[in-house]
């Protein structure tokens, strides 16, 4: 009796370790799921790394090249508000090459991983602008601090219409 009894406890002890790991699992796949458009950040660009480096190159120059035609397109195509961002502006004055490795640089920083692709490509021009490193520094504070518990749109778009005036 007692062994019938034990044999039935480690079968219920098996079956919570499965649905435990199970549910870990579904966890797992959830948090792993891409970003939607506009919320890719560091994560998703450190995530591009594929095969050998030219392969990883290469797809990380598509990934560009695709954010930059999205853009124009986007600003040809769309009714922009008069109070909405164009962010084609980013893109203005850089080559594919150029935004690319800005923001190979610009996610070495661990602390820039939350920032999204499409703000770090403001940095790159900022950068590139030759706007002082100070000014710079206090862009990537700002959205840091805009994007610390997820995407504020509405603070990214301040930061966004503030720092372009500095390109033009």
């Amino acid at each position: 009796m007692k062994s019938s009894v034990l044999i039935g406890r480690l079968k219920v002890a098996a079956l919570f370790i499965f649905v435990l790991s199970v549910s870990i699992l579904n966890v797992k796949s959830v948090l792993a799921q891409e970003p939607p458009i506009g919320a890719q950040n560091g994560v998703t660009w450190r995530g591009l790394v594929i095969g050998t480096q030219a392969e990883t190159v290469t797809r990380k120059t598509f990934y560009v090249d695709g954010m930059y035609n999205m853009s124009v397109y986007w600003s040809q195509h769309a009714e922009l508000k008069t109070d909405a961002v164009n962010y084609n502006d980013a893109f203005i004055g850089l080559n594919v090459g150029e935004i690319r490795d800005g923001l190979d640089s610009f996610y070495v920083n661990d602390k820039n991983l939350q920032i999204p692709i499409i703000d770090a490509v403001l940095v790159v021009r900022l950068q590139n602008a030759q706007v002082g490193k100070a000014k710079v520094d206090e862009v990537i504070k700002e959205l840091r601090e805009a994007t610390i518990n997820g995407i504020d749109p509405t603070r990214e778009n301040k930061i966004w219409r503030t720092n372009l005036r500095l390109l033009r």
